[in-house]
This record gives C-alpha cells, structure tokens and sequence, in this order.
C-alpha cells in the first residue's frame, strides 16, 4: 500500500473505534445501513468492541417480527434487515462468545421476515422487458421487486446457509433475468416500451457480489463484469466503488492477484472525500473495500446453482 494510502487508512480505523454507529451524513440520524457497514469493517479488521457494539445497536432496532428499519428506530421501510442479518451472522462466524449467540437469534429473525416477504407480482406485459412475475423483494412493501433489495436479501439468505431455499433461488433468477444483453443492470428493467435502458455501477455491481461464487458461472453475468471493469477508469462515488471492486474482487476470486489494481480508484475517491465535509460511512465504504478477499461481505459459502431457466429449456 501506498504511504498517502496506509496514512488514511490508519487514521480512519482510528475514527472507526469512536464513531461506528452513525448515519448516512454526519448531521443525520443514526441508519441501518451505515451502521452495519461499520459491523462489517470492524468484523473484517479484527475490532471486536465496535463490532459488538454496532451489532448490539442493530438488535436494539430490530422489531418482534424481526425486521429493521432504515432510520434506527423508525417505521420503515425494512429493505436493511438483509445488511444487518449479514453483519450478525459474520459476527457469530468470526467470534465464539456469548453475544455470537444472540447474533444468530437475531440473524434467524430476520431471515424469517425476509422469507415472510417479497414484492408484489405483475402479470407479464411486451411494454417492460424483464420477467415480471419473479418473486424478489422491493424497496417498500407493497411494491415491486427490484434489484437492489433483491441482491441484499439473497446475499443476507446465502450468508445463512440458506441458499437452497425457493426463494434464494427465485432471487438468483430474478437477478440473471434483469442483466443488460448489453452488460450491467439498472434498478431492475431491461426495456421499456422498446426502449433499451442504461446501465448503472451500483445495481451491476450489486448483482455480481449476490451470485458471487455461484456455479456454473452465468453467462449473464460476462458482460456486466466487463461493463464494472471499463467504469473502474471513471470517478466513482464510495458506495459505487466499494461494491464494484467487491464485485470484481468476486469475478478474479481464483486469481493471485493483490488489490494493487485498486489502489488509483481508491485514492482517487479519498481525495474527493478530502475535499467535502467528512462523511465517516464513505469513508468505512472505502475501508470496506480495502479488504478485498478478506471483506466478510464476500464470505459466502459457494453454491452450485440449479436453475429452473435452464431445468425448462433442456
């Protein structure tokens, strides 16, 4: 690592033990989101306390029926129950104490809400392009399954063993079926009223990191890698790269290669972050990052997908 890399990244672990559950901008309320990231970090660099405490502070914002809001202690909606069940069973597969314990309850019930969840169904129509009759989960009940939600729920499902479940599976299909032909996904359409839609980073990315070690490879999957790859070379915000370089960590995972091939998008994005007001999330985003193999985002167990796709096409 480079000295002005190593210097940042000693300084923002040490931010890391004062300042983990936070929000999205540093003068708003407390989130799900950040905070689990924070877990994440202090999983994957070996910071017991803030990972405990961060955790903790999830499970204190955690529902009976097991669902998490995005503001802690909020009314909804529920779409980072997936990201906090992933932070509490890393916590319980890193660390064999009594708190790994009630990490796995409260892991268990917020699978079970996510399994008692889903998106609402649309009857098959030529205006959209995507299979609109796939089950995944939606940014708010009520609505339609969409990518983002859809790829935090499978990975929550995988991080728990679960991924021979139905709706793990149905979530895989989901997924593959929203690629671009031309490489990367959207919000989780492919066309609309004929029109080809454009790709975004994050949704693309998000999907990769979901199916990450899932074999057979997919073939859907080639071209949105090499769509993350080409906008590697462009500026990317923190949450954009974090989960492009996870991703593309994801598709080299055999590879022997380091993160040195990271290490000019990552400064980059440092010194952007240099320039504005602090922002303590981007900044545990681009930690989370750094850890290439060793992020416990990507510790999900590998799965030899059965697609029902390819079952009703042989």
């Amino acid at each position: 690592m480079n000295p002005t890399l190593d210097s940042w990244h000693r300084k923002r672990l040490a931010q890391l033990e004062s300042n983990a559950i936070i929000g999205y901008h540093p003068s708003g309320p407390s989130a799900a989101e950040p905070t689990a990231i924070s877990a994440l970090v202090a999983i994957g660099y070996d910071r017991v306390e803030i990972a405990k405490s961060t955790c903790l502070r999830l499970m204190e914002a955690q529902t009976v029926d097991g669902k998490v809001s995005v503001t802690l202690d909020d009314q909804g909606p529920h779409w980072p129950t997936a990201l906090a069940a992933i932070a509490w069973h890393q916590y319980s597969a890193h660390y064999q104490d009594e708190f790994a314990g009630s990490c796995v309850l409260a892991r268990d019930r917020g699978i079970a809400y996510l399994l008692g969840c889903g998106g609402e169904v649309i009857p098959r129509s030529k205006i959209v392009g995507h299979n609109s009759e796939l089950l995944g989960w939606p940014w708010v009940l009520g609505t339609h399954s969409w990518l983002e939600p859809t790829a935090l729920a499978l990975m929550a499902l995988r991080h728990a063993g679960r991924q021979t479940h139905p709706r793990a599976i149905e979530a895989a299909e989901l997924l593959l079926d929203r690629q671009l032909t031309t490489g990367g996904a959207n919000y989780g359409n492919t066309f609309v009223l004929g029109q080809l839609l454009r790709a975004h980073v994050l949704p693309s990315a998000m999907s990769v990191v979901a199916l990450h070690q899932v074999s057979p490879a997919p073939r859907e999957l080639k071209a949105t890698i090499r769509f993350l790859q080409n906008e590697l070379n462009r500026p990317l915000a923190s949450t954009s790269l974090t989960w492009t370089i996870s991703a593309l960590v994801s598709a080299s995972w055999e590879s022997s290669a380091g993160m040195l091939e990271y290490e000019w998008p990552i400064g980059e994005a440092i010194a952007r972050l240099e320039r504005v007001e602090p922002n303590p999330h981007r900044d545990h985003l681009l930690l989370l990052a750094m850890l290439g193999k060793r992020s416990p985002l990507l510790a999900m167990p590998a799965w030899e997908l059965n697609r029902v796709s390819e079952r009703e096409s042989a």
